[in-house]
């Protein structure tokens, strides 16, 4: 009689575990933040940059290296980095505009073994983010079809930029927002 209930019993969890993983591919929210794929072993934000003319735009450089323009840096420790990272592919971390400039002070470098495999460049007072790896989530406010797309709303969030500021205001970085413009409604907004 105990093998009976047993089979039955086993072949209903087997068929509940199936249900859930079914249910979840069809219906679950699908985690394509490429950063949270990455193997690192530290994060680091850098507080970095110059005048537009200087052409700084990567934390970064073309040949690999760290820019020269690095004014201080900070180790995330792992709760921080964690945090921010899983902000990364969050949808409600952006759908805002942005301004046409882009003048990064923030960079976010992803390191294994010392080495940079992954990197940020972020500039709040123009509300963009542009990462090495692409983050479909960022991608809103789709317009035009092939290569005329372009996205109107990948801009960071309100609330995704409180977060960072109160990082730069934590590391004491250049560049915060003031906390009047963070409280107001923006231009991105």
């Amino acid at each position: 009689m105990g093998k009976p209930l047993e089979n039955y019993v086993m072949t209903k969890n087997i068929i509940i575990i199936i249900f859930l993983f079914v249910s979840k591919l069809t219906f679950g929210q699908k985690d394509d933040n490429p950063y949270l794929k990455l193997s690192v072993d530290s994060i680091v934000f850098y507080d970095f940059g110059g005048r537009p003319e200087e052409e700084i735009n990567s934390i970064i450089e073309k040949n690999g290296k760290l820019s020269k323009t690095v004014i201080k840096s900070a180790k995330l420790d792992k709760l921080t980095a964690d945090n921010f990272t899983k902000l990364l592919g969050q949808k409600t971390s952006y759908g805002s505009s942005t301004a046409a400039c882009f003048e990064p002070h923030l960079g976010v470098v992803y390191y294994l073994n010392k080495k940079p495999i992954a990197y940020i460049d972020i500039c709040l007072s123009c509300n963009r983010l542009y990462p090495s790896l692409k983050i479909n989530t960022q991608m809103q406010g789709k317009q035009g079809e092939g290569k005329e797309v372009y996205y109107t709303l990948n801009g960071i969030s309100k609330s995704f930029r409180k977060e960072i500021n109160s990082l730069l205001i934590k590391y004491k970085f250049s560049h915060q927002l003031a906390p009047k413009k963070l409280t107001e409604k923006s231009m991105f907004d």
